[in-house]
């Protein structure tokens, strides 16, 4: 985002912003003391189906998530939250690089490498994070997009890294292989044998059995335990980019028990094997809580869980059980409030008030600035997001706050946030602005545009200053120059 349209803004009172104040004054040293921080990013979780949040029946007949409950009781919930793109490749490449998806190298799903050198010139995360005093860990889906390499996921800043390369061979829960430290190490306990009959894309039954083979998603817990026991006596930055509850190939959405969903009638198997990973996540967020919990870490360690896109209902098979998005219109791959509002819960013992909820709108190339400022170190001039540490400490007097979000995808759809305001956009410049208030009209149902023609120009400024030169934006370049 270009500094002279960020524009940056320190609000002065609480009730500007919203968000509630920590319950407790904190002193200087705690103010001051770097956290620890967990970042957990899970996939395709759409924020309908977040019983916390409460948008559908899912809440009180279906989906069972009590540790997800109880962190947004003790903690906030954002309810203006954004993923970094409408997909998860694009998405994670905002959040590694710290740009908006103008600017950054990712903009759609594709096993092809960006047109230009990767990894970029500017520090990725990882480095960001260690730069800032931490010791660093990743797990899961940790590739910017599309197949990447051991040796430039390594390069990202991971002092530890368990999980895989891409976007596609993370999907198998019961994989026979994982990737450590760049090294490709065996999981021998998933073997052909155990496995059999298990893939419900090939007809199976979706349950592979607690106790037999190795749940990747469990072992991603028992690592991240390990890696915080091990340096609770430093500051950490913990990335577990989880892959639940995305489906599709190779091995597909299976589980080692169905968690009681199997009592339902009403849900199809494929739909019992979805909320049963639901709750296999949440139990193992709720591991992780009671790790930091037990080493007495939980006054300064900061804990965030968000989605990396709106919802997707191909693995499930979507009926009339339960919504994915909640009043929000679109799913993953749209660039409206479905594709890309996400959840984003955070818990700060000591700094949040237990049950708040905060409108700021953040997203989710946010967090390499926050990790920056924790670290007492200035925000880089390539990075697009703004520090939401004001926020998290409970201090929301301090924070500040930008003018605009911009996003786009797909090489011809842009979207803007500006207040209230919401302009969407779908085939370059020559089609016309859709423009909604979202204050009046979250469903993003009843188009103004045509009564706010100043509001219009401003944002179709913002579209095309924000936007730079890409090969797989045809539609968007007509009025980009390539840099």
């Amino acid at each position: 985002m270009k500094k002279t349209l960020k524009s940056v803004l320190l609000l002065t009172a609480v009730a500007m912003t919203g968000c509630g104040s920590t319950v407790q004054a904190a002193t200087k040293s705690d103010s001051t003391r770097q956290p620890n921080i967990i970042y957990i990013n899970t996939d395709d979780w759409g924020i309908g189906k977040v019983p916390a949040y409460g948008f559908d029946n899912a809440r009180n007949t279906l989906i069972k998530t009590p540790n997800l409950d109880q962190l947004a009781a003790d903690g906030m919930r954002f309810t203006n939250a954004y993923a970094g793109s409408a997909v998860c490749g694009p998405s994670r490449c905002s959040l590694l690089t710290g740009r908006h998806p103008g600017h950054a190298i990712w903009r759609e799903n594709s096993k092809k490498p960006p047109h230009q050198p990767w990894p970029p010139k500017e520090p990725m995360l990882g480095t960001v994070a260690r730069q800032a005093g931490y010791t660093t860990a990743a797990f899961g889906k940790v590739s910017a997009g599309g197949h990447d390499t051991p040796k430039n996921i390594t390069g990202y800043g991971w002092d530890y890294w368990l999980g895989f390369l891409g976007h596609i061979d993370c999907r198998d829960y019961y994989s026979p292989t994982i990737w450590e430290n760049g090294k490709q190490i065996s999981l021998p306990a998933n073997n052909p044998e155990t496995l059999k009959g298990t893939e419900l894309v090939k007809k199976g039954n979706g349950v592979v059995g607690e106790g037999k083979g190795t749940f990747i998603e469990d072992l991603y817990a028992d690592k991240i335990i390990e890696f915080i026991t091990a340096n609770k006596d430093k500051p950490f930055f913990v990335y577990f980019a989880s892959t639940v509850p995305h489906g599709g190939q190779p091995g597909g959405l299976r589980v080692p028990a169905l968690e009681g969903y199997d009592q339902h009638e009403n849900l199809s198997r494929a739909e019992q094997v979805y909320c049963a990973m639901l709750t296999r996540h949440d139990r193992n967020v709720g591991r992780i809580r009671q790790t930091v919990e037990k080493l007495g870490l939980a006054d300064n360690t900061i804990i965030l869980w968000t989605s990396d896109n709106g919802d997707e209902d191909s693995y499930y098979k979507r009926t009339d059980t339960f919504d994915g998005n909640g009043p929000y219109r679109g799913v993953k791959r749209s660039l409206y409030e479905g594709g890309i509002r996400v959840p984003l819960i955070a818990w700060w013992p000591g700094h949040l008030k237990p049950g708040d909820t905060c409108p700021l709108p953040t997203t989710q190339w946010d967090l390499m600035p926050t990790i920056a400022e924790a670290g007492n170190l200035p925000a880089a001039a390539y990075m697009d997001g703004i520090s939401i540490l004001p926020t998290l400490r409970g201090k929301p007097e301090r924070q500040a706050r930008r003018e605009y979000l911009y996003w786009e995808f797909g090489g011809s759809q842009q979207a803007v946030r500006m207040g209230n305001w919401k302009a969407y956009r779908k085939g370059g410049p020559d089609n016309p602005i859709e423009l909604y208030r979202l204050d009046l009209d979250v469903g993003e149902r009843r188009d103004v545009a045509d009564q706010h023609p100043d509001i219009v120009a401003k944002v179709e400024k913002i579209m095309r200053e924000e936007h730079t030169f890409h090969p797989n934006s045809p539609k968007i370049n007509q009025t980009a120059k390539e840099k």
